[in-house]
């Protein structure tokens, strides 16, 4: 049995309350904020993108590492930061994913609206050191995170 989702709307109308129910659109889920913690690329809504799962750039990758990262990063004249050293034994280094030059492009940070909160994806390649920071610190066990999403821009290799 196929179960329904109505929504009961109330309109004030000539000095009364009248109620519309309304049918969503085919296939549609409403979610509201707080409703989503983005954990992959390829997971699904609410665990991924907003559109659901997707392809990442070429030569991009992404990473989920517990805290502390062991990633020594430098901010970049135009902004952004680029790894310059991986700590030996630290959790990129188990990781095997991240080298020296790739550039981050991508974190995960705690948004806050009023009492409500979402893990989310953003963009980073323009932002300062001292931003990038802050948003890797929000990923805390406070708001149910274990780990910390990045997304990096392969240096390109020359070749020989």
């Amino acid at each position: 049995m196929a179960a329904v989702l109505l929504v009961a709307a109330l309109a004030f109308s000539g000095g009364s309350f009248r109620v519309r129910v309304v049918a969503p659109r085919s296939g549609m889920v409403r979610m509201d904020f707080g409703d989503r913690f983005y954990v992959s690329h390829d997971a699904p809504s609410p665990w991924g993108p907003t559109d659901g799962p997707e392809a990442l750039p070429d030569g991009v990758y992404e990473v989920a590492l517990p805290k502390p990262l062991g990633i020594e990063f430098e901010e970049l004249d135009a902004r952004g930061l680029k790894v310059i050293g991986v700590v030996a034994g630290g959790n990129a280094a188990k990781s095997g994913t991240i080298r020296v030059d790739d550039e981050l492009v991508g974190v995960t940070a705690i948004r806050m609206v009023g009492a409500k909160f979402e893990r989310q994806m953003f963009a980073c390649a323009k932002w300062d050191f001292d931003t990038v920071v802050d948003a890797i610190g929000s990923n805390s066990e406070k708001f149910g995170c274990e780990d910390v999403v990045l997304q990096f821009r392969r240096a390109a290799t020359a070749t020989a």
